[in-house]
């Protein structure tokens, strides 16, 4: 029987990565053994193996999938060791310069990663990439016929989900008028400060009664810090920072936003902004790396360089012009069809016949 393995780097209980592995491997069990493993998986991920219990040598009918999104030194040494065949999906890595500051030993990871899918070329006989941002980023490091497949992305994932009344009651206490929400790792490249600055606008400069809800994992807490930090100092009313929260409670949040914005500079792909746009929320983002195809004509893109000001006036033309948001939801939720899953993952699924 044919063995096809996922390898990560990291596994977390919510991530995309991960979660996009998930669905995959419900589809790779359909040809034979399927498991994932992970170099660090977080506490508590039960379903997701250490990778030192993936033995480095097995017989010629095992495969190993790796999802490329940063650097390890013990991943690299696992794959580059292993007689098995190495199929890649590249997920994109975080600009490393943009964690200088922050974060010395994961700014080397992502350096290494760059130099470590350079040097793996040569045992890779299959090339994936969730978009065509990211298959241009594979090119440029030498990589020849990449295939753009969106894999794992379950867009029904949130939506079969109840809403949590928990937080149906924290948002209808402290949540004022339209939610503007972000869902996204407090990381430098992140710019989450461009948001707190925008709802500072809206609210102290331009009388908007608005609500901005920053979701996801303090993943620097540095950042995490300083992001507060600058809400307290400028008094920004109603900006409710909710961490990393359960999917029961991101679906819930998702159904009451009025908006989804980002200032991101850099995204491989971005999940958030595809669930965004499957529950109806327009998005407001950079036209930058890969959420300029992502997102495309289903949202406001705004310029790279865009800053508060820029973020506040999309918002107000959003709240202020229903037809604007009308088409968006229309053409946000047309957009979504080309992530189903079930058709994406058949689709490399036939791939992978053509190797095993």
């Amino acid at each position: 029987m044919t063995e096809i393995h996922q390898v990560l780097v990291g596994a977390g209980r919510t991530d995309a990565i991960t979660n996009m592995a998930r669905s995959l491997r419900s589809h790779l069990r359909r040809l034979g053994s399927s498991e994932i493993y992970a170099q660090h998986p977080a506490p508590g991920v039960k379903d997701v193996h250490l990778l030192q219990k993936l033995a480095r040598s097995t017989s010629s009918k095992r495969i190993i999938i790796f999802h490329a999104s940063g650097g390890n030194q013990a991943v690299h040494d696992f794959l580059q060791a292993c007689s098995d065949p190495v199929i890649l999906i590249f997920h994109n890595i975080a600009p490393a310069d943009s964690f200088e500051n922050f974060d010395k030993s994961r700014t080397k990871d992502l350096r290494q990663g760059w130099e470590d899918l350079e040097s793996l070329q040569e045992k890779v006989v299959l090339t994936v990439s969730d978009s065509q941002y990211n298959a241009h980023c594979l090119s440029d490091l030498g990589y020849k016929n990449i295939q753009v497949l969106p894999l794992g992305i379950e867009i029904n994932r949130l939506h079969r989900l109840n809403s949590n009344a928990a937080m149906e009651y924290r948002l209808n206490r402290e949540a004022v008028g339209p939610l503007l929400l972000f869902v996204g790792q407090s990381v430098p490249h992140k710019k989450i400060e461009t948001l707190i600055q925008m709802q500072y606008l809206l609210s102290v400069h331009l009388g908007r009664q608005t609500s901005l809800a920053l979701v996801g994992p303090i993943t620097i807490s540095s950042v995490q810090a300083a992001a507060l930090e600058q809400a307290r100092r400028l008094g920004v009313p109603n900006c409710l920072f909710l961490g990393q929260i359960q999917d029961d409670e991101l679906a819930t949040v998702y159904r009451r936003a009025t908006a989804f914005v980002t200032a991101s500079v850099h995204e491989g792909l971005c999940i958030p902004v595809v669930e965004a746009m499957s529950f109806g929320v327009p998005v407001i983002a950079r036209e930058t790396s890969a959420l300029s195809e992502t997102v495309g004509e289903a949202g406001v893109l705004l310029p790279e360089n865009a800053g508060p000001e820029l973020f506040s006036e999309a918002v107000n033309e959003i709240l202020d012009n229903p037809h604007l948001r009308e088409d968006l939801i229309k053409r946000g939720k047309e957009k979504t069809i080309r992530y189903d899953s079930s058709v994406n993952n058949q689709k490399f699924l036939d791939l992978l016949e053509q190797v095993i």
